[in-house]
C-alpha cells in the first residue's frame, strides 16, 4: 500500500520526462514543482562505471547518539533503532585541518569551533556544529536485498556526512527509517514518487534508496535556489557501500543548490562526473556556496 497523508500541498507536476536516458550521460535539467511548492531542478548522477566496495569493511563514523524511528508505509511506527556515538572530533584549527593541493584533500577531522549553541542542546554536543535530520526512505527491493536495511543506509548516510562535518560542520542524523514502494518508469518519476507519498514529515531532508528496475541513473536530486518549504529530496541507487555513499553526498549537495562541475575540466569535485565516485570533497567555489546555503536546513 502506498503511504498517503503526509504531503501539505498537493500540485500538479509539469515535468516533462526524456525516455531512454542514459546512465553515463549528463542529465539535462529540468524544472518543476515540487510537492511542496518550491520551484525545483532536477539533476541526476549516471551510474558508477567501476565497481566499489560492496559492503561496509566496519561501523561508520557516528558524531552523536540518536534514536530514530521505523515506519511502515503508512507512517505507523513499527520499531525503533538506537544510533551510537563512535568517534571524537578533534578541536583543531579549520585552516590547518584543511589542506587542497593538486585536487588532492589532505584533512585532520575536526569539529566545531568555540561558542555555545543558542538553539539549546541539539543533542550534538559539538560546539558549532550544525545537525540536519534526515529521513530514509528503502523500497521494497531495496529491503528484500539487505536484511537488515536500516543498519546500511545509516552507513550510508554517515559516510556521505564525513565531507560535510569535515569541511563544514554539518552533522546529519537519521531520524526515521521508512518502508517505501517505489513507482515509476524511470529515476525522475520515482524522485517525484518518494516526493509525493514521504514529504512533509519534519525532517530537513528525505533520501530514497532503491533498486527499482526502472530507476536509470545513479542518483537524483531535486535542485533548490533558496531555502525550501519542507524536506529536501533525493533518491540514490543501490549501487554498493562505496558507489553509494558517494553518490548520496553529489545529492545532498544539490539540495544545497549546488550545481555540476563541467566533466573534462580537471576540477577535483564531487560535483564533476568525472571524480564523483572518488572524491569526496568540493572546489573551492561550491565550498564558499555550501557555507552560504548551510542555514537553510538545521540548528
Amino acid at each position: 500500500m502506498k503511504r498517503k497523508g503526509f504531503v501539505a500541498l498537493s500540485l500538479a507536476l509539469t515535468l516533462a520526462i526524456a525516455p531512454g536516458f542514459s546512465t553515463h550521460d549528463a542529465h539535462e535539467g529540468e524544472t518543476t514543482i515540487d510537492s511542496a511548492g518550491n520551484k525545483v531542478m532536477i539533476e541526476s548522477l549516471p551510474k558508477a562505471k567501476n565497481k566499489g566496495k560492496k559492503e561496509f569493511t566496519g561501523a561508520a563514523e557516528v558524531e552523536n547518539d540518536s534514536v530514530a524511528e521505523i515506519v511502515n508505509e503508512q507512517g505507523e511506527k513499527i520499531g525503533e533503532k538506537k544510533i551510537k556515538k563512535n568517534v571524537k572530533q578533534k578541536k583543531e584549527d579549520k585552516n590547518v585541518a584543511k589542506n587542497k593541493k593538486e585536487g588532492e584533500l589532505i584533512c585532520l577531522f575536526c569539529g566545531g569551533g568555540g561558542g555555545s549553541d543558542d538553539d539549546g542542546d541539539t543533542g550534538s554536543g559539538d560546539n558549532g556544529t550544525r545537525v540536519v535530520t534526515v529521513i530514509v526512505a528503502a523500497d521494497e527491493e531495496y529491503r528484500a536485498a539487505h536484511s537488515d536495511w536500516q543498519t546500511y543506509t545509516q552507513n550510508i548516510i554517515e559516510n556521505a556526512d564525513n565531507g560535510f562535518t569535515r569541511d563544514h560542520d554539518i552533522d546529519f542524523q537519521v531520524k526515521t527509517f521508512a518502508q517505501w514502494n517505489s513507482e515509476g518508469a524511470n529515476a525522475s518519476e520515482i524522485l517525484q514518487d518518494l516526493d509525493r507519498d514521504w514529504n512533509g514529515n519534519g525532517e530537513d531532508f528525505l533520501v530514497g534508496f532503491t533498486r527499482d528496475a526502472n530507476f536509470n541513473s545513479g542518483g537524483i536530486a531535486y535542485v533548490y535556489s533558496n531555502d525550501p518549504y519542507q524536506s529536501a529530496v533525493s533518491v540514490n541507487l543501490d549501487q554498493g557501500a562505496e558507489n553509494t555513499w558517494h553518490a548520496a553526498q553529489h545529492e545532498f549537495s544539490h539540495n544545497y543548490g549546488l550545481g555540476h562541475d563541467p566533466q573534462g575540466s580537471g576540477i577535483k569535485c564531487i560535483m564533476n562526473y568525472d571524480y564523483a565516485y572518488s572524491v569526496d570533497y568540493w572546489d573551492q567555489e561550491h565550498d564558499d556556496q555550501i557555507e552560504t546555503n548551510k542555514s537553510w536546513y538545521g540548528k
